[in-house]
């Protein structure tokens, strides 16, 4: 910041002996000088304060949000995300307000009538439609658009840009996540496919946040490598498919994810078989398991 400094003083300006006669200020006028600029000062103060409203707007946190997003539509029921509630209840309540959204299913439960709501808002935001952006899950552009003038975003997540790994496409998240589990491991690991459209994918890829890794180069480090990538945050298990065996690796709370991989990050939760055919439901609500996203990670080492 620049800083600006009073012009020093020259001895023909200040010394006494030629300085020449002074009219001196009366103690009474500058008490009374000093008392109104006091008076204006307090009043600048007051103007510049931000306002009550402004202040006190409610924190949405993104992390929780996205959570809820991916596995409370395939619950029974309106069974909530645990810690998410509040935060879902905000983003309902705007939705809400943009006529979105029904009054009856401002719940706290990301179901699939919010979900709905929500690809209706992303298709506001966005001029483009594209697997990631159409996906029924929270983006950071969509939510602070979304909460404007009504609450901020706290816990951001963000994608980064498209990069290259072993040759496929993944996003800078997926990319450090799969690094980092590929040191845990102990062993080289190598993504066979990441952002694409295989017709034997189910569409599961065709956003980001999902990768197949190779298993044939160390079959007997699966479980290991399996392991590795739960712990930095991804919901993987091994595919034991005649079409080729491999790794599926889905980045938990990844916002690229595609549509159809929200069933597959429900099953892996709730201990099935992470394909199609089974759902999620409030009534193995007992047997889910915990799900540990990248930030848990970098906030825990």
């Amino acid at each position: 910041m620049t800083q600006h400094l009073a012009p020093e003083r020259t001895a023909s300006a200040d010394h006494p002996s030629t300085a020449g006669s002074r009219t001196r200020t009366s103690r009474t006028t500058r008490r009374a000088v000093a008392s109104v600029a006091a008076g204006l000062a307090a009043l600048a103060g007051v103007v510049g304060a931000p306002t009550t409203a402004s202040a006190a707007l409610p924190a949405v946190n993104m992390e929780r949000v996205l959570l809820a997003a991916q596995l409370d539509p395939h619950r029974d029921g309106t069974g909530t995300t645990v810690g998410a509630a509040d935060d879902v209840l905000l983003v309902e309540q705007a939705l809400r307000a943009k006529g979105l959204l029904g009054a009856s299913l401002v719940d706290g439960h990301f179901g699939s009538s919010t979900t709905t709501a929500w690809r209706q808002w992303e298709n506001r935001v966005h001029a483009t439609s594209t697997p990631w952006a159409d996906n029924g899950l929270p983006g950071l552009i969509e939510l602070r658009e979304l909460g404007d003038g009504r609450f901020t975003v706290v816990g951001a997540v963000s994608p980064g840009s498209w990069v290259t790994e072993d040759g496929e496409t993944i996003d800078e998240r997926t990319r450090a996540m799969f690094r980092k589990a590929e040191q845990l491991s102990g062993t080289d690991m190598y993504i066979t496919q990441g952002r694409g459209s295989a017709s034997e994918s189910a569409g599961t890829h065709v956003g980001g946040g999902v990768i197949d890794i190779r298993v044939i180069d160390r079959p007997a480090m699966t479980d290991e490598r399996v392991r590795a990538l739960r712990q930095v945050g991804f919901a993987a298990w091994f595919r034991d498919y005649s079409s080729g065996p491999h790794i599926h690796a889905v980045a938990i709370n990844d916002p690229y994810i595609a549509y159809g991989s929200h069933y597959s990050l429900c099953q892996v939760y709730q201990y099935r078989f992470g394909g199609a055919g089974d759902s999620c439901s409030d009534s193995l609500a007992g047997a889910d398991r915990d799900l540990n996203t990248w930030e848990d990670w970098q906030r825990t080492h």
